[in-house]
């Protein structure tokens, strides 16, 4: 076995220096790095730009007519309309308080005075206390800005209500302060944040991948049939055994196109964070989102997951399953008997990929066990799954180190199946490939 796979190297060094010796591999992984590192930037900067529409406006109304008929004593409402507390909103309110008469007399007066006034009236009932604005006819105070000012004279109202009842400052500010409700289901296992994650996570892993097997599986298809369908094969094969033939180049291929697709999002990263900065410079106290989630994330499951021993086998899980499908393209390219027929032979990757991916995202969506178990053994499946799994801790690094043996060994057979493929097929170049020829070259290569 050492034997046939003895030289590999040497076509793996061949196969890399060919992929990433060209000036177009170079331009293009530059260009994209900067564009990407560019993207992120411009797009933090336009996202932190503050929209004038959503942007509060400071309030229309000029004057308010109070009439307190709550029997207390008189509420001065203007030092809770202070810059600091309003925002600077309602700080230019005028609040004047009307004694000794109705309620259909303040509204008269504020309808006499301007059509950027209103009228508040202070009641009490069984129920508590009770203010109302009123908008007399014609003014140009609509029922939205009315109703924005009530929240701050209800706290104005209720603050000299305990004021007028005798507490101390410190009782008072006792009685004060906020109540923070919160609730847990004991004995629940489940995090929230960690469910979320393993609804999204196979989504971003299954983009991931589907975009590098897009990118690069026909690259490794190619790579595998260019010498059959130009017949320097049989020179190839005196010296060197396909299972090394057939490895080296899958490898070269794979090799290059993690290190292109880790530099990419290695700049999205340095583009992310790097653009915060400089959109804070530009708006001080903007945070982007995505790194608010990030910080959210790690602050709230990263004593039982998200750990770095976690994170590394998740991503060599996720490079050994992108390995594992790039051995299947290697296969598809084993399968050309001709060079136009590569395309088609991509068909062998996409549809176990499509699949894969729905299996694992519907799994946790459907909360089936059972599939969720049996998909954690299956090397199409592992890939999606499995990276997902460990990031939020809902299986231990045995599991992960299980499943990645998985996939590695069926990546090597599938080479060794490719390889006899391969050789086999050698005397069919330019023929039509079917199942049954496959057969027969499979059954005489024993």
């Amino acid at each position: 076995m050492n034997n046939n796979f003895r030289g590999w190297n040497a076509v793996f060094g061949f196969t890399f220096r060919q992929a990433t010796k060209g000036i177009a591999f170079k331009l293009v992984t530059i260009l994209i790095s900067i564009l990407i590192m560019g993207a992120f930037v411009v797009l933090n900067v336009i996202v932190a730009k503050p929209d004038d529409k959503d942007s509060p406006k400071d309030s229309p109304i000029k004057t308010i007519f109070i009439l307190d008929n709550s029997g207390l004593e008189a509420t001065e409402f203007e030092a809770y309309f202070s810059p600091e507390v309003s925002e600077g909103r309602f700080q230019n309110i005028i609040f004047t308080t009307v004694t000794d008469t109705d309620r259909l007399g303040v509204i008269k007066k504020a309808a006499a005075d301007s059509t950027e006034s209103i009228a508040v009236i202070i009641t009490a009932n069984a129920e508590g206390y009770e203010l109302e604005a009123a908008i007399p006819s014609g003014s140009s105070i609509t029922m939205e800005q009315a109703q924005d000012i009530l929240p701050l004279m209800q706290t104005g109202f209720e603050t000299s209500k305990l004021m007028q009842s005798g507490l101390t400052m410190d009782q008072l500010n006792t009685v004060l302060k906020p109540i923070v409700t919160n609730y847990s289901d004991i004995g629940e296992t489940q995090s929230v944040i960690a469910f979320v994650i393993r609804m999204i996570a196979p989504m971003v892993f299954g983009l991931i991948l589907y975009m590098m097997l897009i990118l690069y599986g026909q690259t490794v298809s190619k790579s595998v049939s260019i010498e059959k369908t130009s017949r320097l094969v049989e020179t190839l094969l005196t010296s060197i055994h396909p299972y090394a033939l057939i490895s080296g180049k899958v490898l070269a291929v794979t090799t290059m196109a993690v290190m292109q697709f880790v530099l990419w999002i290695v700049c999205g990263a340095i583009g992310l964070y790097g653009g915060n900065i400089v959109a804070q410079q530009i708006y001080p106290g903007y945070e982007n989102s995505v790194i608010t989630i990030i910080n959210f994330l790690r602050d709230n499951i990263g004593e039982t997951a998200m750990t770095l021993p976690s994170i590394v086998l998740a991503i060599i899980v996720f490079c050994i399953g992108f390995l594992f499908f790039c051995v299947i393209a290697g296969m598809a390219g084993c399968l050309v008997s001709k060079p136009e027929d590569t395309s088609s032979a991509q068909a062998i990757i996409v549809f176990p990929v499509l699949i894969s991916w729905l299996v694992c995202y519907l799994a946790p969506v459907l909360e089936n066990d059972t599939m969720t178990t049996v998909i954690r053994y299956i090397p199409f499946t592992i890939p999606f799954c499995i990276p997902s799994e460990l990031i939020t801790g809902t299986i231990g690094y045995m599991q992960g180190i299980v499943s990645l043996l998985i996939l590695a060994v069926f990546s090597l057979l599938i080479i060794m199946l490719s390889a006899r493929i391969y050789k086999g097929l050698i005397l069919y170049t330019g023929e039509k490939i079917s199942l049954k020829l496959i057969g027969n070259v499979l059954k005489s290569n024993k």
